[in-house]
């Protein structure tokens, strides 16, 4: 089964969302996945996965951490979204990431908000999507802070070979998008060779990330098969191996029937 399981469907960029999801079954994706960013974001992101039959996360994404004014209010709407609908099946996408904010003036809040949604996510019992960039000793002090993990997916990974051997032995999934097919990415094609068949997932990111050899257009759901081809190559695996194996997986850590 293939499955996208990190899309942004609510991106401006998306004009034609109903378009954009036809194109995908005509490319045999068989399910989409689609993260939020915000409390407002992840209202309307749980409305197309309503509407069209898709599925959803709700979080605040670090770089929109200065939408939060109260992270206990926060957590109650999260809550309140995640309860009137069958369509969400996680919570995400959360994080952390200092990527922009080199001097970590933000770090304080990042922190809370990203704690206080791993800790509604054990509540939950809902799996996490997990944002990563250049926050590798500040994320691991927060998870082993914790009395119980949720389980989860660290996507568009972007971490050290020691951070992806730590979260890999924490039981996390780990997916990679479209930069994995650039040129300048020998590192994270090495580092994909170390996660087992059993813990990866496919995403494509979209609209961003877009796979060689569309790139620099935008980036659709449809070409998480180009990433699934170029995943399969750099493994000396077949298309469908890859197309199966991840399926499963993220049939197994979403908790959904075929």
């Amino acid at each position: 089964m293939l499955i996208d399981t990190h899309c942004h469907l609510t991106d401006s960029k998306f004009t034609d969302v109903k378009g954009v999801i036809a194109e995908a079954v005509d490319a045999g994706v068989e399910k989409i996945f689609m993260p939020s960013g915000s409390v407002e974001n992840a209202r309307r992101t749980v409305l197309i996965a309503e509407q069209e039959g898709l599925y959803a996360m709700v979080g605040v994404h670090p770089e929109e951490i200065e939408s939060v004014t109260d992270v206990n209010q926060m957590i109650y709407e999260l809550e309140e979204i995640s309860s009137k609908s069958e369509r969400v099946i996680g919570i995400g996408e959360i994080g952390l990431d200092f990527y922009y904010d080199k001097e970590k003036k933000t770090k304080e809040k990042q922190l809370e908000i990203f704690t206080a949604q791993i800790e509604l996510a054990v509540r939950l019992r809902l799996p996490v999507v997990i944002h990563m960039r250049e926050a590798e000793m500040e994320m691991k002090a927060i998870l082993e802070r914790m009395e119980k993990l949720p389980r989860g997916q660290f996507h568009c990974f972007a971490g050290s070979e020691n951070f992806l051997k730590y979260v890999l032995s924490k039981g996390f999934y780990v997916s990679f998008a479209g930069n994995i097919t650039y040129k300048s990415a020998q590192e994270l094609r090495r580092l994909l060779a170390l996660v087992p068949l059993s813990r990866l997932l496919l995403e494509t990111d979209s609209p961003y990330l877009t796979p060689e050899p569309v790139r620099g257009t935008v980036n659709t759901p449809a070409n998480v098969k180009i990433i699934a081809t170029a995943i399969a190559q750099e493994l000396h695996l077949d298309a469908e191996t890859i197309i199966d194996q991840t399926g499963n997986n993220a049939l197994c850590l979403y908790s959904l029937d075929i």
